[in-house]
C-alpha cells in the first residue's frame, strides 16, 4: 500500500493529511442535484470563457444492443470487440484505447466517470452531438435514448449542455423542423440549458450545416419557435444560414498535408466578427482517425499526430489574453470521438495527460490525483455492483465529488475500498 500527501487545501481541517492509496480496484442515482453556477475551489478568471466538452452519446455494448454486438462506433467495418488479444484490449475501431475499455454510453457508471472527470476539470458543460428524432440514419432512437440519459444526468452533476444538431441524415427540411421543435419542448426550458448573449438565447450549433443550406430554409426551421435561438453553424459556414446565424464555432481541420492547423485556428480567432457575433473557440489534442484502417470509403485528407501532448499545449498557446477576450465560449474537440482520435477521455496511451492541461487552462485547482480517485470510484463500481452496502458508500462519494469536496471523497473511498 502506498501512501500519498496531500497538499490541497481543506474545508475544516488545517494542514496535511496522510491519505492511503490502493493501486488498483475499480444504478448511480442516489444522487442529490448539484447546483450548476456551483464554483471550482479556484475561482473562474474574468479572462477566459467557459469551456464546453463536445460529446458523443453513441457508444454501444451487446448489453445495450440486445446481443447485436457493439455498434457501429466500436467496430466500424471490420473490427470486432469480442476478439481480445494478449494485452487484454478488444479489437475496436481506433489507435487509442479508452482506460476503462470500450462502454456503452447509457452506463450511468461511465456518465458518472465522465461527467465527475469534467467537473475536475473546470468543464461549465457539454455539447452533445445530436441526430433528433427524425432522419434516415438506422440508429437514431438509441441515439435519443442515450442522449436523454445523459441530459438527465448533467444537472445532478453540476454541469450545463446545450445540442450540436447534425443535419446531415435529414430526408427534408421538415425533419430539422421537427427536430428543433422537439428540442423547444423538451431541452431549452431546463434550467442547465446553455444560454448566450445579452439575450439570452438558447445555444443552438449544427454541424455544417450539411442539409439545409439556405438562409430561408432556417427561416421556415425556426419560424414556429416560441422563442429566437443562437444558431451557430460550424466556421466558414455561417453563410447557409445568413440572418440566422449567431456566430460560428471552431472545430479541427487543416489543410491537406500542409501541417497548418494552428494557422486555421489562429485565422478563425483574429478574423473580425460582425457585432453581436457569438464566437466559439476550440482546443483539441489531434486528429488521428481510424476511417481509413475500418473500411470506410472516405477519409479525410489530413492527420494531426497527437505528439506526446504538444500537439494541445500548442492549441492552448494560441490562446493569448486578446484571442481569449474574442471568445465567447471555448469548446474541447472531443470528449469521446474515438474513431476520429481527437478524445480528451483518459486512455491507456495518454493516461490523464490532456486532462491536466485542462486543469492548468481553466486553473480549477484539482490535479491528477483527483482525477485518478474518480478512475478509482470507476472501477469500485465494476468490483462491487453487487454489495448494497458498499454501493451505498460509493453513492456518498460520488456526493462529495460532485460537491468538490475531494479530500473528503477520498477520505471516504479508501476506506470503503481497503
Amino acid at each position: 500500500m502506498a501512501f500519498r500527501i496531500s497538499n490541497r487545501p481543506m474545508a475544516g481541517v488545517a494542514g496535511l493529511i496522510l491519505l492511503c492509496v490502493v493501486v488498483s480496484l475499480t444504478p448511480v442515482n442516489a444522487c442529490a442535484q448539484v447546483d450548476v453556477q456551483a464554483q471550482n475551489r479556484a475561482p473562474e478568471t474574468a479572462e477566459k470563457p467557459p469551456v464546453y466538452m463536445h460529446y458523443m452519446p453513441w457508444f454501444e455494448t451487446p448489453e445495450t444492443t440486445g446481443g447485436k454486438g457493439w455498434g457501429v462506433h466500436w467496430q466500424m467495418a471490420n473490427c470486432d470487440p469480442e476478439l481480445v488479444g494478449e494485452d487484454g484490449r478488444r479489437q475496436i475501431a481506433a489507435h487509442f484505447y479508452p482506460k476503462i475499455g470500450p462502454y456503452a454510453s447509457i452506463d450511468p457508471r461511465v456518465i458518472e466517470y465522465h461527467f465527475l472527470l469534467m467537473r475536475l476539470c473546470g468543464i461549465k458543460g457539454i455539447l452533445i452531438d445530436w441526430y433528433g428524432v427524425q432522419g434516415r440514419n438506422g440508429d437514431i432512437e438509441s441515439l435519443l435514448r442515450n442522449s436523454n440519459a445523459i441530459v438527465d444526468a448533467t444537472e445532478r452533476y453540476g454541469l450545463e449542455f446545450a445540442i450540436v444538431l447534425e443535419d446531415q441524415f435529414a430526408r427534408s427540411a421538415n425533419d430539422i423542423t421537427v427536430n428543433v421543435n422537439w428540442l423547444q419542448e423538451y431541452y431549452f426550458g431546463r434550467s442547465n440549458y446553455i444560454r448566450v448573449g445579452e439575450e439570452n438565447k438558447p445555444l443552438l450549433m449544427v454541424f455544417g450545416p450539411q442539409f439545409a443550406q439556405q438562409p430561408e430554409q432556417w427561416g421556415s426551421i425556426l419560424n414556429d419557435l416560441n422563442e429566437p435561438v443562437a444558431l451557430m453553424p460550424l466556421w466558414g459556414e455561417s453563410g447557409d444560414a445568413g440572418e440566422y446565424s449567431s456566430g460560428e464555432f471552431a472545430w479541427v481541420w487543416e489543410n491537406g498535408d500542409e501541417n497548418n492547423h494552428i494557422e486555421v485556428l489562429t485565422r478563425f480567432l483574429d478574423r473580425e466578427q460582425a457585432e453581436g457575433s457569438i464566437v466559439a473557440g476550440s482546443l483539441y489534442p489531434g486528429f488521428v482517425d481510424f476511417y481509413e484502417e475500418g473500411g470506410a470509403e472516405n477519409r479525410l485528407a489530413f492527420e494531426i499526430p497527437h505528439d506526446n501532448g504538444q500537439t494541445l499545449r500548442s492549441v492552448i498557446d494560441v490562446y493569448s489574453a486578446d484571442r481569449l477576450q474574442r471568445c465567447d465560449l471555448i469548446q474541447a474537440v472531443t470528449w469521446n470521438d474515438f474513431g476520429e482520435g481527437t478524445m480528451f477521455e483518459p486512455t491507456i496511451e495518454t493516461g490523464f495527460s490532456y486532462l491536466v492541461q485542462l486543469q492548468q487552462f481553466t486553473g480549477t485547482g484539482f490535479d491528477e490525483s483527483d482525477l485518478e480517485l474518480v478512475h478509482q470510484l470507476y472501477l469500485a463500481r465494476r468490483k462491487w455492483a453487487d454489495d448494497q452496502e458498499k454501493w451505498s458508500q460509493l453513492n456518498e462519494v460520488s456526493r462529495l465529488l460532485r460537491e468538490l469536496k475531494v479530500d473528503e471523497a477520498y477520505e471516504l473511498l479508501y476506506a470503503t475500498i481497503d
